[in-house]
């Protein structure tokens, strides 16, 4: 079922990442056009989510890293039900609260679908979210990003640049997010409890906001990566967002696969 919250507080995280050695540098840059992302905020404790988690990834598996970015925010409100989501975190559910905020709402809901500013649409109305998709990435783009990574040492170097275009808010932040593919959980307690889910696109690292000034944003991070996580199946998401109404000005999306000399690790166990 759906469950409902109004909720509101902070949360500061600091994610761990991880590496394979001898990989090759990967770097992406964003098309003239605006590049859309969807942002799913699910819970492996709300039976609703499932099927949205399945239309999910269909749109993830023929989605062009320039044009459609997609990251899962798997929330922690439905942790205290009997099956505690090993991917949810606090800072997940304070984001999605900001952004209800920032919509002139307070209710927040799993499982919810954000694109841009719009906070109405439902998986279960895919011709609507393809219509809103067509009309956004038709839109020239205020702002161009470089995302780039490269192992080093024990860690992740991962530059990312965002360069205004065009004229744009004073609100316009700029993010970085690590997602992971193909991760399956056995769930043995709450509403999904005796089901095996299937995910794409969950965040698994999370950073920022960066405030974009006139000439743009530039970040060279030393990063560490889950130490469980597949990095064949595996990509980075830099994307440039107004925290005043949730408008997404460009994103850009990095598959660590393309980086065709990285070592897989075993992905992580199904089940707690």
């Amino acid at each position: 079922m759906n469950r409902i919250f109004l909720i509101s507080f902070g949360f500061a995280m600091t994610p761990a990442m991880a590496l394979a050695d001898g990989a090759a540098t990967c770097h992406e840059q964003s098309n003239t056009q605006l590049g859309s992302l969807i942002e799913l905020y699910t819970s492996e404790g709300c039976s609703s989510c499932p099927p949205a988690d399945r239309w999910f990834s269909r749109m993830a598996k023929t989605a062009d890293p320039k044009q459609l970015s997609l990251l899962a925010f798997h929330v922690d409100y439905w942790d205290s039900l009997g099956w505690p989501d090993r991917f949810a975190r606090p800072a997940y559910t304070e984001r999605q609260s900001r952004r209800v905020r920032a919509a002139g709402s307070t209710t927040i809901y799993t499982p919810q679908v954000m694109l841009s500013a719009v906070l109405g649409l439902h998986w279960y109305q895919p011709d609507a979210v393809a219509v809103a998709l067509s009309q956004g990435q038709q839109l020239p783009a205020k702002v161009r990003i470089e995302l780039g990574a490269h192992p080093e040492d024990s860690h992740w170097r991962v530059t990312v640049k965002a360069t205004v275009t065009a004229a744009i808010s004073q609100h316009a932040e700029l993010y970085l997010a690590f997602y992971e593919n193909d991760l399956i959980s056995r769930i043995k307690a709450g509403e999904n409890s005796g089901a095996t889910l299937h995910h794409d696109r969950v965040v698994r690292g999370f950073w920022g906001p960066w405030p974009m000034t006139a000439n743009g944003a530039v970040q060279d991070l030393r990063v560490s990566l889950p130490s469980d996580a597949n990095l064949a199946n595996s990509g980075l998401t830099a994307f440039v967002q107004d925290s005043e109404n949730g408008e997404t000005l460009q994103a850009l999306s990095l598959p660590l696969a393309q980086c065709n000399t990285l070592t897989p690790v075993q992905p992580p166990p199904a089940s707690h």
